[in-house]
Parts: C-alpha cells; structure tokens; sequence
C-alpha cells in the first residue's frame, strides 16, 4: 500500500548499502563523514551495518555530528525533557534549511525513538540520493498534480504518518509548510493540518478528532547565520521580476550549500506537546483548522531562538537602536559587508529573512 512513498525495510539495506558504496558519490561522501580514513574501509564497514537502527546510530550520527562540529559555532537546545522516551510524536517544525531542519532534531533524538522524515519527491530525483533518504528513515511526499492526483497523495501521505506513528509507535517529522520559507516568517499551512485528519474519523461535530492520536509537538529551529540565505534572496527577487523556473540540479545545490555553509549559532526548541482540551477547543469554533494552525504558529514564534543578527537586521530595517544591546559593532560590519555583495534590489529581501523574526515576537514595536 505504500511501497511507493516508503523508507527501507531492514532486508532491504544490504543491497542499498552495496549500491551506495559502489557510487562515484560515495568517496567524496566518505571523506566528509570519515575524514582521513580510507573510502574501501569505509565502504566494507558500512556494508556490514545490519538493519537501519545501527545504519542511523552509526552513520548518520557521525555525519549529522561532523555537520554540527564544522559548520555550526554553538548548537543548543531546549525542550527535550517534555517528550516521553518511546512515546511517538508528530514534530510539527519551522522550515528554513531542507535537510538539516529534521536532521538536527534526529540527532538530538536518537536514544529516544526512530525519526521517520518526510522528504519532498523533487529531492528523490537521484537514484543513489534516493537511497541514502531511504535508508535514514525518509519517505516520499509527491506534491502537485491534477487536484484527484493531489487528494489521492496527500490521502497516502496521511495514511501513512498515522500508520508509523500509532501503527509502528515511530515518530514523524513534517515542516509546517510546502517548501521552505524565503522570507523569515513561519506559518502553519492550514491544508497540512487537514492532510492529517484524511485518514482519521473526523466529524462534523468533532473535526480535528483525528489529530489527537498524533501526539504533535511545534518544533522551531533557528540560525544565526540562515542557510542558503542569499540563494533565497535571488531566488525571490527572480520571482518578483518575472516567471521563474528551477535550474537543474538547484535543489541538490541548495542541500550542500544548507550542510556546508557556516551557520554560527543553532539552536532548537522542542515545545510544549498540543493537549487534547487544547484541540477540543480549537475544534469547536467555527475555522477548527485556521485556528489551530495560530496555536502551532505561537508555539514556534515563542519557541524560535533570536539571535545577534536578526536583532541587527531588525534595527537596520526599521532606522533604530532599540536592540542595540544585542549585537556587537563587529557584527554590524560582517553584516554590511554582506549586504554589500548583493544587487540593491536584493538588500531588502535579505534584511527581511532575518528581521522578520523579530517582529514575530514583537509585533506591537512594528
């Protein structure tokens, strides 16, 4: 039933591990997550991990570690204490970066359940790409399509997720929104939250019903320095100027530069799980599903870290000083430096991803 969208089964692995390791992407791979050893010595040990629990607690936390130790000054976290170990949950999170969004609440979760992770079907392009996702727990979210096209995936989507998490007792994570945002600003997609309820038994009384089971729990994931930030900008000042059209290959650009990119502080906030009195309330209105979707929103924006530069960028876009306390001269000069490598028409994008945020949490100073 869901073969098409589904990770790997463990029996699966061996000939996946062989493949992968027989690639020519497989040394250069090898060389980030290994530095120094040797890529054959490599590739016989990974071929000899033998389900994907161990692939995950050997493999992917070695790279995810190597990730958080090369290009991130500081990760902290906070939050982690409210989950239950071996409970399941649905991570409801911010989406700035394509990968390391889920990969950095992975590795943080590793000793307390398998993290399943949606993985849009753009980025499934590949076939060995298609297999490293597969193999770290990663399944196929196909988007677009005629509208009973896009009904009959979302409907598998929602089967699915309910299936690993109250089926399998495995936890999920999802970014609230269809792509990642460009302009510093998290909201909650309304149709996410309906995608969820498809494949439960909702009522005209009760329709967020179906919700309860998931156990969701807003995620919000802040960087210092955003990833791919100027990709953004230029990506959303093409669109503003005329029709735009991804170049080949520009997603899987986009994930290097996301992972290789210096980040300097990270950090991630696992709120508050919703409660049921919490969504019997929002059902109970007239828009049950807008109104959850703002219950997620405030947890993210109360939960979403502000760093030195988005106080800087708040202050450069509104003439002020009031964060002036915040950040460091120092910093105030990196930042114009970096506004001085873009077009005019760009500036404006990027003082936006970053000072967005502050007026999230601040919205009565605007």
């Amino acid at each position: 039933m869901f073969d098409n969208i589904r990770p790997l089964y463990d029996s699966e692995l061996p000939e996946a591990l062989r493949q992968i390791t027989a690639s020519q992407l497989f040394a250069p791979m090898a060389a980030f997550v290994y530095p120094g050893e040797d890529p054959k010595a490599a590739a016989k040990r990974i071929c000899a991990i033998p389900d994907i629990h161990t692939m995950q607690d050997t493999v992917m936390r070695a790279a995810i570690g190597h990730i958080v130790s090369s290009t991130i000054t500081d990760f902290t976290h906070s939050g982690t204490d409210l989950l239950v170990h071996g409970r399941p949950y649905l991570f409801i999170s911010n989406h700035r970066d394509i990968v390391l969004d889920a990969f950095l609440l992975q590795y943080l979760l590793f000793d307390y359940n398998d993290l399943y992770i949606t993985f849009g079907a753009n980025l499934m392009q590949d076939p060995i790409i298609t297999l490293i996702g597969r193999a770290n727990r990663m399944f196929r979210v196909e988007r677009g399509g005629t509208p009973k096209e896009f009904y009959r995936n979302m409907l598998q989507v929602s089967q699915y997720i309910r299936q690993v998490i109250v089926g399998d007792q495995h936890s999920v994570w999802i970014a609230q929104r269809n792509g990642r945002t460009k302009d510093g600003l998290d909201r909650t997609e309304v149709s996410l939250l309906k995608m969820f309820a498809l494949s439960g038994r909702a009522t005209r009384e009760a329709p967020l019903m179906p919700l309860k089971a998931l156990n969701i729990v807003p995620v919000s994931i802040s960087y210092e320095w955003e990833p791919c930030d100027l990709l953004k900008v230029r990506e959303l000042h093409l669109r503003a100027i005329g029709p735009y059209k991804k170049a080949k290959g520009e997603d899987m650009n986009s994930v290097l530069t996301g992972i290789m990119q210096p980040k300097g502080h990270v950090h991630l906030s696992v709120n508050a799980p919703l409660t049921d009195e919490e969504i019997d309330r929002c059902s109970a209105t007239d828009s049950p599903f807008e109104n959850l979707a703002a219950l997620i929103d405030r947890r993210i924006t109360t939960g979403y870290r502000l760093h030195p530069t988005n106080y800087l960028a708040y202050d450069l876009v509104h003439h002020t000083t009031h964060f002036a306390d915040h950040y460091s001269p120092a910093l105030k000069e990196q930042f114009q430096q970096r506004l001085a490598t873009i077009p005019d028409a760009e500036k404006t994008i990027l003082l936006d991803i970053y000072s967005n945020p502050v007026g999230q949490q601040y919205p009565t100073l605007i």
